[in-house]
This record gives C-alpha cells, sequence and structure tokens, in this order.
C-alpha cells in the first residue's frame, strides 16, 4: 500500500529545497489517479495500438508505451531527491522508507500502463464482437427478429447510412472535379508547342433524382418496412425531392410527417397512426389504383418509385393496369420483397403480374439485401438519364 506519509515527506523537501524537476518526474512521485492515467493514454499514441488483436501483444504494446517516457530524466530527478535526503542526514530507516515509497510509486505505474493495454484488448474485442454479432443479424431474415434485436439493428441502420452518404460525398466530389479531356488539352497544348501546360476537364452536372416509395405496413412485413422508413427518412438529403406513402389497403401520404419528426417518431406515425386500416388486409391493386388516380400529376420522369411489399394480393383484384401506366410516367420502378423468392407467385402472391412492369425486383428478407439495394439506389440509379 501506499505510505501517505512518504509523499507528504517528499512534497515539503521539495519545497524546502527548491528542487525543480521534470513535470513527468512530479506527476509519478505525486500524481493522482486520473492525472496519471491521462499521461498512459498520451503515451499510447503513436504506439500502433491499433494492431492490438491478441492477449499476446499486451507485454510488447506495455513497453512501448513505456518507452515513451523519458526515463534518462526521471532516474536522474529520483536520484537527486534520494541525494537530498542523504545530504539533509535522515536517519537510514526512513531513508529505506521514503525509497520503497518511490519504488512502489514507480511499479504502480508500470501496472497503469499494462491495465490501459489489457483495457484496450477488451475494448477492441468487445467492438469486434459487436460488430459480428450485428452483421450477423443483418444476415437474419426481418420477420424473425425480436424486438430487442430491431433494437440493436437500428444503430445498424445508422450506419450503413453514413456509409452510403460518405461514398456518394466521395463519388460528387469526383463529378465536380470532372475527368480529362484528352482532345481539349490537345488543343490548348498547341500554344505551348505541344506541351500539355492547362489540363481541360469534362464537367457534367447531374440532377439529384426524386424519390417516391410506397410502403407495405401490413403486419407480415413490419420489420421491413420499419427499415425501410428509416433509411428512406435518413437518406432525404440525398434526393431533390422525397414523398412517402403507406398502404395496406387504403394508401396515406406521410412526406409532411417525415419533414417536421424526428426518425423514430416520424416511423412509429407511419407505422401505427397513418390514415389507413392497419387490421385490414392488404390489398395492392386498390392501393395502386388510388395512387395513380390522385398523384399522377407529381410524378415525372426524374422520378423512381420505390416499392416495398410481399404482393400477398389476398386474392383481391390486382389492377395490374395502374402500374403499369405509372411505369410510362416515372424513370423506373424497383420493388423489394421481404418474402424468399420460393414465395412468388405461389397463393395469394401476384408478383408475377407486376414485376413485367418494373425495372428492379429483389428478394429483400435482410437488412444486408435492404442496404445493399439502398445503396445502389442513391449510388447507381440516380446516373441513369431521366425518361422523356
Amino acid at each position: 500500500r501506499e505510505d501517505p506519509w512518504a509523499g507528504a515527506f517528499l512534497e515539503r523537501l521539495l519545497a524546502e529545497e527548491e528542487l525543480d524537476l521534470d513535470p513527468l518526474s512530479e506527476l509519478l512521485v505525486f500524481g493522482e489517479g486520473s492525472s496519471l492515467e491521462v499521461a498512459v493514454r498520451r503515451g499510447g499514441r503513436g504506439t500502433g495500438l491499433e494492431r492490438l488483436v491478441s492477449a499476446l501483444q499486451v507485454g510488447y504494446f506495455s513497453r512501448r508505451i513505456w518507452e515513451q517516457f523519458p526515463w534518462s530524466v526521471i532516474e536522474a530527478d529520483l536520484e537527486r531527491l534520494l541525494g537530498a535526503l542523504e545530504a539533509r542526514g535522515v536517519e537510514a530507516g526512513v531513508l529505506a522508507r521514503l525509497r520503497a515509497y518511490l519504488e512502489l510509486r514507480l511499479e504502480a505505474f508500470r501496472r497503469l500502463v499494462r491495465q490501459h493495454v489489457e483495457r484496450e484488448l477488451a475494448r477492441r474485442g468487445h467492438r469486434a464482437e459487436e460488430r459480428l454479432r450485428e452483421e450477423l443479424l443483418a444476415e437474419r431474415p426481418l420477420f424473425t427478429l425480436s424486438a430487442e434485436e430491431v433494437a440493436r439493428m437500428k444503430a445498424v441502420v445508422a450506419r450503413l447510412v453514413r456509409k452510403i452518404k460518405d461514398a456518394l460525398a466521395r463519388r460528387q466530389r469526383r463529378e465536380r472535379r470532372g475527368r480529362l479531356d484528352p482532345k481539349r488539352t490537345a488543343r490548348r497544348s498547341l500554344q505551348y508547342d505541344g506541351v500539355p501546360v492547362e489540363l481541360s476537364y469534362r464537367r457534367r452536372h447531374r440532377e439529384r433524382p426524386r424519390l417516391v416509395t410506397l410502403c407495405d405496413v401490413s403486419d407480415s412485413v413490419r420489420n421491413a418496412s420499419r427499415f425501410m422508413l428509416q433509411l428512406v427518412w435518413s437518406l432525404q438529403d440525398c434526393f431533390a425531392k422525397v414523398r412517402s406513402f403507406v398502404f395496406v389497403g387504403e394508401i396515406d401520404e406521410v412526406t409532411e410527417t417525415f419533414r417536421a419528426l424526428p426518425v423514430e417518431r416520424a416511423i412509429e406515425y407511419a407505422l401505427g397512426m397513418a390514415r389507413v386500416d392497419y387490421g385490414s388486409r392488404s390489398d395492392f391493386g386498390y392501393a395502386f389504383s388510388r395512387f395513380y388516380r390522385e398523384q399522377l400529376e407529381g410524378l415525372d420522369g426524374r422520378t423512381t418509385l420505390l416499392i416495398l411489399g410481399d404482393a400477398r394480393n389476398n386474392y383481391n383484384d390486382p389492377q395490374a393496369w395502374a402500374l403499369k401506366l405509372l411505369r410510362e410516367r416515372v424513370k423506373g420502378i424497383i420493388w423489394l420483397n421481404p418474402e424468399g423468392r420460393w414465395g412468388w407467385g405461389v397463393g395469394d402472391s401476384v408478383l408475377p403480374l407486376y414485376a413485367p412492369h418494373c425495372d428492379l425486383v429483389r428478394e429483400c428478407r435482410t437488412m444486408a439485401q435492404l442496404g445493399e439495394v439502398v445503396d445502389g439506389l442513391v449510388q447507381g440509379w440516380w446516373r441513369r438519364a431521366p425518361r422523356v
């Protein structure tokens, strides 16, 4: 155990003898735990701790951090302290007690360094384990997720959104820079005897796409709808305009709610408070026909229609004509189906009647599949020319 008397004695000695110690020497002799931990963390910078992956490396990285401190200066300071004590004629027993105090302080600091490395290893292990759990969750069928797993997946979606936005920002920066125009560069070089002093670039202005989402919010696809809505809400600023609709049989626009409310409240509204009968059976045909009649004027050749639903129409009239006419109006239609392909067209599934009017029909049973499609929509689909 640390000796408080010894610490107080050395502090008095330092003041009386007016000994000027290195700040790190003072910290080691008198510093509190928090200030020592700060020093250790600073010492850890630049030692390659990001490569720490195994308990076998703890000793190595502990030594690396230890070596960051100016031990020759610190040892010289400690020798000066002990020399001042001897010069004062401090009796041997007291001198031994003070020397033991200094040795304990050094040993405690060594332990602190090792503990820092061990904590870092545990933290990295926890993060790796958490990432693995999230990756496994992302591959699970969405309808099998428990309420607790759904809550954990929200963080996964948020990270996916950041990844999509970062990639889009990089792409747009490249677009702004433009691509080298060899012919124009060659023409300009003629005034410099053929030396390409000035490089010319082709820059192409691309308008951001418009997105309209139609999301089935019936019980059978509730989890998929939740994550789809979270993605759409989070990526609104990646599009020139976003409109969002939810349906079971009746269809209701929730665009203003998505603009006005934070993500969780907006999603809860869409899944439980919109003007649709959540307890009724899905009727895609009725929803599409109403959407066509009421919203056609708001669609144009820059609009992508994104539909999420299992196309299980409960043997109602599919009214595929409505989707066909919508396709003639918009840039494209993408359909995401949370049901496995094996079920498409079986029983009351009418997806084969809708698929010919879609540009892309994808199975979207897992978060990984959903993220892949939405990423493609943001990163690639917007490059296609609008329909005229």
